[in-house]
């Protein structure tokens, strides 16, 4: 991955110096750092797309991971927020806002809603089988009280 984004990047970098309010490739910038898992470096482009195009979904929930993989839970979760606001079904933001929720904040409830919204308004989710099963061990931490710290699994 290193290596495509040594040989991907300069390109785009190249092109955003002639076009630095394009959005989409900011986006792109950004998807490459996200690609080779340097999130700290996928961030600012993602925000700056953003500013251009504030209701692109697609760019503030990879925002939102982004920062859930950075050990922002908080900051992650107001990003998918604010994307469900323009889309409320967004079945990827909904499935990342229950981990999230789930596992940054240990608020297994609002992981468990969050989750049955997106089976409900997304039927033919290809993650379905994969959402049942993390509901199915959410249920398990309930009791546990929101907020509590626990080890990030990663997403």
């Amino acid at each position: 991955m290193q290596q495509a984004l040594a040989q991907q990047l300069p390109p785009l970098l190249e092109r955003l110096k002639g076009d630095p309010n394009n959005a989409e490739l900011l986006a792109d910038v950004g998807n490459m750092y996200f690609d080779a898992r340097q999130y700290n470096q996928a961030a600012p482009y993602y925000s700056r797309a953003l500013q251009l195009q504030p209701r692109n979904t697609a760019v503030r929930t990879d925002l939102g991971v982004a920062y859930w993989l950075l050990g922002n839970a908080d900051r992650a979760i107001a990003e998918f927020q604010t994307a469900l606001e323009t889309a409320p079904n967004q079945a990827n933001t909904l499935f990342d806002l229950g981990v999230v929720q789930w596992q940054g904040k240990m608020d297994a409830e609002a992981a468990l809603a969050t989750w049955q919204k997106l089976l409900d308004t997304n039927p033919a989710f290809a993650g379905r089988d994969q959402v049942v099963q993390m509901m199915a061990q959410a249920r398990q931490h309930v009791s546990i009280q929101p907020g509590a710290k626990t080890a990030k699994p990663a997403m």
